[in-house]
């Protein structure tokens, strides 16, 4: 009996709090952010995140701040045909933290979300993408709100291959359309 317990709780550990290029559904996403509201190309993103903190810095916002930065796309075709090139860096804050121009806060709460981990290089997690939108049009979904991109790692201290992305799509159920 000893035996089974150790080899259970060391299978529970070895695998994976989150399996990767699983897509799940979750209910109640809804979290407060502040970010930077970027416009231009994606491949701006490191010059983007050192303005990013220097103005958290500079308006005294590290201790409000939780969790990993993320990326916000509201430039997505998902959600808005014909948008292009807006995007934000972004961390979680509480509902009471006062961010000051050029760092705006919102909220994002969407009642259900297609999520997934990727692994991989982050200028690879487009590729996600070819998993979790087949699964959100194959079980009647629609987007209806920016794809997130939090970035669970810190690529200076993970190979770039092992770094891993957590995608937020939120969505809903199609409207059955009647004839």
């Amino acid at each position: 009996m000893k035996k089974i317990f150790i080899l259970v709780v060391g299978l529970l550990l070895i695998l994976p709090l989150y399996p990767e290029d699983q897509v799940n559904i979750k209910e109640d996403i809804s979290f407060w952010y502040v970010f930077l509201e970027v416009k231009g190309s994606r491949l701006e993103t490191p010059e983007k995140i050192q303005i990013f903190q220097q103005e958290i810095q500079k308006q005294e916002l590290h201790s409000k701040i939780s969790g990993s930065l993320f990326c916000v796309l509201f430039d997505s075709t998902l959600q808005v045909e014909g948008m292009r090139d807006v995007w934000a860096l972004a961390y979680n804050v509480s509902e009471d933290t006062v961010a000051r121009l050029p760092l705006k806060k919102a909220e994002y709460h969407y009642k259900k979300a297609a999520t997934m981990i990727y692994k991989g290089a982050y200028d690879t997690v487009g590729q996600a993408y070819n998993i979790i939108l087949p699964f959100i049009e194959e079980n009647n979904f629609e987007v209806i709100g920016p794809p997130v991109e939090r970035w669970l790692d810190d690529p200076d201290q993970v190979e770039l291959d092992e770094c891993r992305t957590e995608i937020i799509i939120p969505i809903r159920q199609k409207e059955v359309q009647i004839s």
